[in-house]
């Protein structure tokens, strides 16, 4: 995959959480909205590995 296709994927993907944000909650979310639930993702990501690693017992 080139970097265009990466773009490409990426808007069409935006797009369909686009259409479930409408679904669900009658409005897109922000791009503080996005921030903050990849934030959220990422540090749930994090706790999940620090947890099998066995870190902090």
């Amino acid at each position: 995959m080139d970097f265009c296709e990466a773009v490409v994927r990426s808007v069409r993907l935006r797009e369909q959480y686009h259409n479930l944000e409408r679904q669900f909650h009658q409005t897109e979310w922000t791009v503080e909205e996005d921030a903050l639930a990849f934030l959220t993702d990422a540090g749930l990501v994090g706790r999940l590995t620090i947890s099998q690693q066995g870190v902090g017992r």
